[in-house]
């Protein structure tokens, strides 16, 4: 090269690879969820704001995250889709970690934040790829603010429930009834394996102890991870059937336990409960054991489904001891042990 020779074209700057974009675009979309989460939950006595928290905020997170990850638009929607997906999924785990929210909240909002996830991912691709305008995608950035003006103040309609648990038990009802009044010290061998117990991590029960006889006897119940509360007895038959009204009283269930799901709330409420027993041939008993509870939600149908399944599982589990007991009993009488 000589002095004559013009300089060389300066290299032309490299642009980011979408790993080094997802670098930057995950943390950034987290940190966004962690800021809407503490403005739209934390510290309030609601139960998921359905609007902006179970739906608009999802969408916000994932479409911060393809702005972010791939501002012009280039990639495939399917690689958007999973982006969002892979932050909701990050954000859940922090949400556990950090935030300390239940794994029921979790588990039931899942499903709506993974759909939500997806549209959002979805507009901001089209707002990417079609119109050229990383502004719109702002907009959806910017709708679980524009979500809170629009959340209900008033419960909605209420829905009025029950799950009814049917056992038959080896033993007469008199021993079946004494393991039913009361039933002490659950002891973990006792314990069977269910969905709500085992994976969502639900509290299980381990103590339920009598105070008193009759009509207005207390039940005192003992659940793990510090739930504690109380059933007032208001019908009582002896060896017949037991029926109760549930006593949440402040701090029953910890903040760190489930913050948002609350049993005796304007949207929820257990009303009652009862034990019935029927004498079968044979020396054996039908117990039926039912919770009564309202709801009112925006999504009464979704949340009943949720109910069933969580008290089917501690019927199951709470059948499961009585059972064993009472027939242990029958079982040690009959064989003249006293």
């Amino acid at each position: 090269m000589t002095d004559s020779d013009p300089a060389p074209d300066p290299a032309p700057h490299a642009r980011p690879s979408m790993g080094e974009r997802l670098l930057f675009a995950i943390p950034s979309a987290l940190i966004y969820g962690v800021i809407l989460y503490l403005m739209l939950w934390q510290g309030t006595d609601t139960m998921l704001p359905f609007i902006a928290g179970l739906i608009f905020m999802p969408m916000a997170i994932a479409g911060t995250a393809s702005v972010l990850a791939d501002p012009r638009g280039e990639g495939r929607l399917w690689r958007h889709i999973k982006i969002g997906w892979i932050c909701i999924g990050l954000f859940t785990l922090l949400s556990f970690a950090v935030l300390h929210e239940g794994g029921i909240c979790a588990v039931m909002a899942a499903p709506f934040f993974c759909g939500a996830s997806a549209l959002g991912s979805w507009l901001s691709f089209l707002c990417l790829r079609k119109l050229r305008s990383r502004s719109a995608v702002s907009c959806v950035i910017a709708l679980p603010l524009l979500g809170l003006p629009g959340m209900p103040d008033a419960p909605a309609p209420p829905l009025e429930g029950q799950v009814r648990s049917v056992v038959e038990i080896a033993a007469p009802p008199s021993a079946v009834w004494a393991n039913t009044v009361a039933i002490a010290d659950i002891r973990p061998e006792e314990r069977i394996w269910t969905f709500s117990h085992n994976v969502v991590g639900v509290p299980r029960p381990i103590d339920a102890r009598l105070a008193g006889q009759g009509v207005g006897a207390v039940r005192h119940l003992r659940w793990t991870r510090g739930v504690t509360f109380e059933e007032v007895v208001t019908g009582w038959q002896q060896d017949r059937a037991l029926a109760w009204t549930f006593r949440f009283g402040p701090g029953a269930i910890p903040q760190a336990v489930e913050g948002h799901v609350k049993v005796d709330s304007p949207y929820l409420k257990l009303t009652g409960g009862d034990y019935r027993l029927s004498p079968l041939p044979g020396g054996r008993t039908r117990l039926v054991l039912t919770t009564h509870y309202r709801i009112a939600t925006p999504i009464n149908a979704y949340c009943d489904l949720w109910g069933h399944i969580f008290l089917e599982d501690f019927h199951g589990a709470v059948l499961h001891v009585i059972k064993a007991r009472s027939e242990a009993a029958a079982l040690t009488a009959g064989n003249g042990v006293s």
